[in-house]
């Protein structure tokens, strides 16, 4: 009778599940996401391919960045679809060798900065070859959210504790650590006393963004 119980309830489990991926399908299918994912998604797919990543990892990463909205900008500058700041455009045009005018481009042509945000994605995630896939695709996010100087520096409290410097779920407890108020953990880790890129009060938004990412990823492997 346990045994008939145990299955029936797992039965049950599976046709919710099915039935809760089919309502976020349709609910999609109906939303303006969806038309704006059919204008883009040739040039996501392209991409993303290019630089080795699921295109629906990259669709999570635009819904969480700009949900779609190419005239979207942030209160630091950052613009379009992938968000990408002045400053990085033009660090990605020097990588690229390209001409500097194209930034303009990068910002606002948003087929241009979807390849550019895919680009940039990939430079963070050559950062940490060491990790495996979902640590290294949830750091590279992390960076791209931050600054690769900010996981770096979480990396050096890791070591210091002896942990692993490739595992999101220690770095992103040490991206909490690089506040001026650590200060006492930051002298037994840097000579100089501080974090070598700085101290750091956004982590809760960057916790949020990769977690945020990842679980739409998940949704989006299933009803994509």
């Amino acid at each position: 009778m346990a045994a008939e119980d145990s299955l029936s309830n797992h039965i049950k489990r599976v046709i919710e599940e099915k039935k809760r991926y089919w309502d976020l399908k349709k609910e999609f299918e109906n939303s303006r996401y969806n038309k704006s994912l059919l204008k883009y998604r040739p040039i996501i797919r392209k991409y993303a391919k290019r630089h080795g990543f699921d295109w629906r990892l990259i669709v999570a990463q635009i819904m969480q960045e700009s949900k779609f909205r190419q005239t979207a900008r942030s209160r630091v500058g950052a613009t379009g679809l992938m968000q990408i700041t002045p400053r990085t455009a033009k660090e990605i045009t020097r990588d690229l060798e390209v001409h500097e005018f194209d930034v303009k481009y990068i910002l606002k042509n948003p087929r241009e900065n979807i390849a550019a945000g895919i680009y940039h994605l990939k430079k963070q995630y050559n950062y940490f070859p060491q990790a495996d896939f979902p640590n290294r695709t949830k750091l590279s996010l992390a960076s791209y959210n931050c600054g690769a100087g900010r996981i770096f520096d979480a990396q050096n409290i890791a070591h210091y504790y002896k942990k692993s410097p490739y595992q999101w779920m220690s770095i992103r407890e040490y991206l909490t650590m690089l506040k001026a108020s650590d200060w006492e953990l930051h002298l037994q880790v840097w000579p100089l006393g501080r974090p070598k890129y700085g101290y750091f009060y956004g982590y809760e938004e960057t916790l949020n963004y990769v977690e945020n990412i990842w679980e739409l990823f998940q949704i989006y492997k299933r009803i994509l």
